[in-house]
């Protein structure tokens, strides 16, 4: 697939992710167990080897924004996040796309930290009361094991999709920010 039809599809393809993630954490989390299916930060991580750091910040900008109105409802989280978690992976994309082991590792990293630093703000701004010890048990711990099955069950087709060979990869390890 040329390099414009992925510059087009992109955004179509995260935010059917980000649908997909409201649909199925509404369908596995039950009164005490919260579970956050975060599909939208895999496929954020992948796309970041089809385009510039410039156009996955904006686009990481305006996918923060619809899922701050759409999940949070209070504008600035997601939209400050998303665009970190850009920078972070741009950053250190040499290492990250060396072996799936590396692809594995930097999703729980994506999403631990954005589970993490969603509920500080969340907590610092007082938008939300919970105490953190339940909140890594009863949140983040099950959504973490979820997102990570996600990762490899996904690895193979994205890998596929994205078109992630080592002459590929010999050419994003060499391109500058």
């Amino acid at each position: 697939m040329s390099r414009i039809a992925f510059q087009f599809l992109t955004p179509f393809i995260l935010l059917l992710s980000m649908l997909l993630d409201g649909q199925m954490t509404q369908l596995l989390s039950h009164h005490a167990l919260m579970i956050t299916s975060c599909l939208f930060l895999i496929f954020l991580t992948y796309s970041i080897l089809q385009h510039s750091y410039r156009y996955m910040i904006i686009v990481a900008f305006v996918m923060g924004v619809i899922y701050d109105s759409y999940y949070i409802g209070v504008y600035g989280i997601a939209s400050l996040l998303f665009p970190l978690i850009v920078l972070f992976v741009y950053n250190i994309r040499k290492t990250v796309f060396e072996n799936r082991l590396t692809r594995i590792f930097t999703i729980i990293i994506i999403v631990s930290a954005f589970e993490f630093f969603s509920a500080v703000m969340m907590w610092a701004f007082q938008l939300s009361n919970f105490n953190f010890g339940e909140y890594i048990i009863y949140e983040m711990a099950p959504s973490l094991a979820l997102n990570i099955c996600y990762a490899l069950l996904l690895q193979f087709p994205l890998e596929r999709f994205y078109g992630m060979t080592k002459a590929y990869e010999t050419l994003q390890k060499n391109t500058k920010l």
